[in-house]
């Protein structure tokens, strides 16, 4: 049945627009991440200024993310997609133009990451959720595995470009191929023929909706137990993104170019995971796969701060990977599939509140790493992360 759906999926040519958006959204998005990093670090060569521009990308995940969830249950989210991707195009712009003046300044590259995050925080209340309603709740494991299979291939790809095109050709090469890309996406979501469900709210305000979604999920263990998973889960995951140049540099000794290989490994072993999601995974494994998926990727996190070999970190950072699919693939599929539909964007809103409270655990990191290296701020993360996770399954268990 599995094989069958996603061969049906993959028939829809609107699934197919939408999924190829993402696709190419999520590889900019890496693409960025990395090449922003390399700037900041060989800026100002501070690991605490390169946690303040990651945390200033996340931020308006915490601050937004609610907000766009319910407004995305009341305006036609093909709309806000394209309206998003103009936003992105504009602001590599204004980087791309700023780098050739050599004008472009740190407070600069903060305002970008803000903005980027400001576009982030709808992409689990709009694309996701949209594409959610073009496959219907049947399909939606398979959908959402496919979803995430692209995501992988992304991790892989955007940081061998953002090495790639960094080291060859700076900041302004990243702005170049980031607005060219983001155009495609922009002319596929333009094409999309297919009007999105809006939820029969009647005359109740945005901010009620959103209480009436927070009350849903703070009163249904499922939910509330993929909440604060991925709270947990932010915390942890986001320093290591943000200190791996500083970890590739300093304990490896590996340039941006083979930084973004090592990264892109654990893109590989999410592409594994996902599409042993939509071959294996039924909603019985949903809460199951969930779990161990976000126990394996700390695992590795802190396996990873032990290990000063290049091919055992590629080995670590392929299990992380795998572990990153069974959490990033049933954290959707989980709160899609009990919720109402009128209430769906909403709480997935919520889930984005969720992971917008990763920049205290990128700040976390980022003030580690200066007091102690690293390497020592990644352990330390990683063990509190394994222990609140290992405390959540004990006290909210089924």
């Amino acid at each position: 049945m599995v094989p069958h759906r996603a061969h049906w999926l993959l028939q829809d040519w609107n699934f197919i627009r939408v999924w190829a958006t993402g696709a190419i959204c999520n590889t900019v998005r890496w693409l960025e991440f990395l090449a922003v990093g390399l700037f900041v670090l060989e800026l100002t060569g501070s690991p605490f200024y390169m946690s303040m521009i990651a945390a200033l990308r996340l931020l308006p995940l915490l601050l937004f993310g609610s907000l766009a969830g319910a407004i995305a249950d009341r305006i036609n989210r093909c709309q806000l997609l394209a309206a998003g991707l103009v936003i992105l195009i504009m602001m590599f712009a204004t980087l791309g133009t700023l780098a050739i003046m050599d004008t472009l300044r740190l407070w600069h590259i903060g305002a970008s990451a803000f903005i980027s995050g400001l576009v982030l925080s709808t992409e689990h209340s709009v694309r996701r959720a949209l594409l959610g309603e073009i496959s219907g709740v049947a399909s939606l494991g398979t959908a959402n595995g496919l979803d995430r299979s692209t995501d992988n291939i992304t991790l892989i790809a955007g940081p061998l470009i953002g090495g790639l095109v960094f080291q060859t050709i700076g900041l302004l090469g990243t702005c170049i191929v980031a607005c060219g890309m983001l155009g495609i996406a922009f002319y596929l979501i333009a094409s999309v023929r297919f009007n999105p469900t809006q939820g029969n709210l009647g005359n109740a305000s945005i901010f009620s909706d959103m209480q009436q979604g927070l009350r849903f999920a703070l009163n249904m263990p499922t939910i509330l137990r993929v909440l604060i998973t991925t709270v947990i889960f932010n915390f942890c995951v986001w320093p290591l993104w943000t200190l791996l140049p500083v970890v590739a540099k300093d304990l490896l000794e590996l340039d941006p170019v083979w930084t973004g290989i090592l990264m892109s490994m654990t893109g590989f072993g999410s592409l594994v995971g996902a599409l042993s999601v939509v071959m294996f995974i039924r909603p019985a494994h949903y809460q199951a796969t969930f779990v161990y998926g976000s126990t394996l990727f700390l695992l590795a996190m802190l396996v990873f701060t032990l290990s000063a070999k290049l091919w055992i970190s590629a080995i670590i950072f392929v299990l992380a990977g795998i572990g990153l699919a069974g959490f990033a693939t049933m954290q959707t599929t989980i709160i899609f599939s009990v919720s109402p539909p009128h209430m769906r964007s909403t709480v997935l809103g919520i889930v984005v509140v969720c992971i917008g409270t990763s920049p205290l655990g990128i700040v976390t990191g980022g003030i580690l790493a200066e007091q102690w290296g690293a390497t020592v701020g990644l352990s330390l993360i990683s063990l509190s992360g394994l222990l609140a996770i290992g405390l959540v399954s004990l006290v909210l268990k089924k």
